[in-house]
């Protein structure tokens, strides 16, 4: 059933409005919504999209979101930044996110739909939704050629737009590099080329952030992040720092060897909370029983009683395990979560 959608005088004349971006995503709500609550959410979004020059659809259908959005690329930055804190829905994924020539939405703000998503993107070219994310190829394969430079300019490039490190992350570093994974995995380049180009993704994503400005927060949070012992990805922790240090949060980063090596430093240093990351490129489910030792023997030693631990990398973005595998308080699937996701979990333990 279609209902309750505004229609947009925008989107007329898609050419005038390059560069544009298309973006799509689903979520699960965090609670079942009315008739009401829907309306009341499509009206709101609706608006927030024609400030922004957005134009899309909303499909909720057995608890579950799916959202297409169409626009400005720093248009669709802030938005997904709101999406993503919205504390209606979890389970954020975004599916796709690339360039479009046109928009197929072009009358409505926000078209909201409650029938099956399948029914709907069949009559508006369903195969985009599940489009790869293009950019995200291409920067993965950059990032492992003979001259990288071309992926520093991309990156730069995709931030001038986004001016956003969060969306930039999660919608375009986070992607690239569980690209990096399924191009080993389909054994069209090595775990030599892997690592290269994860540390060339750091080193970019490093001389991008040199700038950022810190959120200004009344009660920061010292926070430990730190790759698993024995994990040589470390551009998810990198991630994870930057956000959270972007969040206002006082944030510390090291890369411990050994599980003794983790347990010396919480040990002797008060953390509220600590970030542990697998490879954001490999699954490496195999490591959740060491993960979950390694979780189990740092309460124990922590300075802090009360430690909140979020645990992070492509195993949890994949659903291969949860948070409460590893005896963790929460996952996380992206870097952009972060700051939330170690914020839900303090109040769960509050």
């Amino acid at each position: 059933m279609m209902s309750g959608f505004e229609q947009s005088d925008r989107g007329s004349n898609p050419s005038a409005e390059r560069p544009l971006m298309t973006l799509t995503y689903r979520s699960r709500a965090t609670s079942p919504m009315s008739e009401t609550q829907l309306g009341e959410l499509q009206h709101a979004a609706a608006s927030r999209n024609h400030r922004e020059g957005i134009t899309g659809l909303m499909v909720y259908n057995d608890d579950r979101f799916f959202q297409w959005l169409e626009g400005p690329p720093a248009s669709i930055a802030r938005v997904w930044s709101s999406i993503s804190r919205d504390q209606r829905h979890a389970d954020i994924e975004a599916i796709s996110v690339h360039s479009a020539p046109s928009r197929l939405f072009g009358k409505w703000n926000l078209k909201l739909s409650t029938g099956p998503a399948d029914a709907v993107l069949d009559s508006v070219h369903a195969e985009n939704a599940t489009s790869t994310n293009v950019a995200a190829e291409r920067l993965a394969a950059l990032a492992i050629a003979t001259e990288p430079n071309d992926a520093r300019l991309l990156l730069n490039a995709a931030y001038a737009e986004f001016r956003s490190m969060s969306a930039l992350t999660e919608l375009l570093i986070e992607p690239a590099a569980r690209r990096l994974g399924d191009l080993w995995a389909a054994d069209d380049c090595g775990e030599y080329e892997v690592t290269l180009g994860l540390c060339r993704l750091q080193t970019f994503v490093r001389e991008i952030a040199v700038d950022s400005v810190q959120q200004q927060i009344a009660q920061p949070l010292v926070v430990l992040v730190a790759p698993l012992p024995g994990e040589i990805h470390m551009l998810g922790a990198s991630l994870d720092a930057e956000a959270l240090w972007q969040a206002g949060h006082d944030t510390r980063i090291r890369f411990p060897s050994t599980e003794q090596a983790l347990k010396q430093i919480v040990a002797t240093n008060w953390f509220d909370a600590i970030d542990l990351s697998l490879s954001p490129a490999f699954t490496r489910e195999h490591r959740a029983g060491q993960m979950t030792q390694i979780i189990d023997s740092v309460r124990h030693a922590s300075k802090n009683p009360a430690l909140v631990v979020v645990a992070g990398g492509r195993a949890f973005y994949d659903r291969r395990i949860s948070g409460a595998d590893v005896h963790a308080d929460a996952s996380s699937t992206s870097a952009a979560h972060l700051p939330d996701d170690v914020a839900r979990a303090r109040g769960a333990r509050a």
